[in-house]
């Protein structure tokens, strides 16, 4: 079984799709030892566990532009376009499958991506060398700007991982302090652990107005009384916080990643459940800032 894991096979099915590296599921199902169908199967009985940002459908296009980099056709009758999974849609596959098997193979999987990730990061001098060949390549060739593209992915991403629930905590709370004059919060899972690290990282001197938006689903009656709670103990220290839940079914099916939002920074966040389980994810900085307002106007106060 170790054999499966090896890096060199994980690697050959890692593809650069929107921006972000992603596996096939017939590659995954391969090496978990399952067929295609069962592996879909679980994820559709599954789907809260798979926003768009853990797990997506390719267009016809974009599998179009993927079977041109194969030589010969290995995709058989499919009925269907492919889905593909990110790393933390691949860490999310081995709850729902639930074997031996697909424990020992995500933990290679994950292995590699953490290794691409340390690759790049540490070679600078590569990259400034690639930077210099990336100027005098005018060749159209996928592969080539495929290449390019994954260096030039973001330097500014934190790996959460199992290993490390202290720091990866940390993270979170070292983000939320350095937040100037309001927090924006989107995640349609917030949880308690939101309401308590805001409690315990937030900078009252700098930040006056808090605002989440998640889904009603969680928004239990425990939940509640809570957000009450904090809202009461944050309005004595000066700090305005407020809640409203996503009505809308088709802002609620727009809506896929989580954000931390705030005047001097964005960062693209796991939801709270998962950094409070200590699953593999990222937190990664952006400058693409989402239509925050537009999506508070249409949702309801709590």
């Amino acid at each position: 079984m170790v054999d499966i894991v090896k890096q060199n096979i994980i690697e050959k099915k890692i593809f650069l799709i929107r921006g972000l590296n992603v596996m096939l599921d017939k590659d995954l199902a391969g090496l978990y030892g399952v067929p295609i169908k069962r592996l879909i199967e679980q994820v559709k009985r599954n789907t809260k566990r798979f926003p768009g940002d853990f797990m997506f459908q390719l267009t016809k296009d974009e599998f179009k532009i993927l079977r041109s980099h194969f030589a010969t056709s290995s995709w058989g009758g499919r009925r269907y376009l492919p889905y593909v999974f990110t790393e933390q849609g691949v860490a999310m596959l081995s709850s729902v499958l639930n074997s031996d098997r697909a424990i020992l193979v995500n933990i290679g999987i994950m292995r590699v991506f953490v290794n691409i990730r340390k690759l790049v990061a540490t070679n600078k001098g590569i990259l400034n060398k690639l930077n210099q060949l990336e100027y005098k390549v005018h060749s159209h060739d996928k592969k080539i700007k495929t290449i390019f593209e994954v260096i030039h992915r973001p330097s500014d991403t934190k790996l959460l991982s199992p290993g490390k629930p202290f720091s990866n905590k940390k993270t979170v709370r070292d983000i939320i302090s350095s937040c100037e004059k309001y927090i924006y919060w989107v995640d349609k899972y917030f949880s308690r652990a939101g309401l308590d690290w805001l409690s315990e990282s937030l900078n009252a001197s700098e930040v006056k107005s808090i605002k989440i938006l998640m889904s009603s689903e969680k928004a239990d009656e425990k939940f509640i009384s809570l957000y009450k709670d904090l809202k009461k103990e944050l309005k004595s220290n000066g700090v305005k916080c407020e809640l409203r839940v996503i009505i809308d079914n088709k802002l609620n099916a727009d809506i896929h990643d989580r954000w931390v939002i705030s005047e001097n920074l964005c960062y693209n966040m796991p939801s709270t459940d998962t950094i409070a389980r200590g699953q593999y994810s990222e937190v990664k900085r952006t400058a693409n800032f989402p239509p925050f307002n537009n999506w508070w106007r249409k949702s309801k106060n709590i």
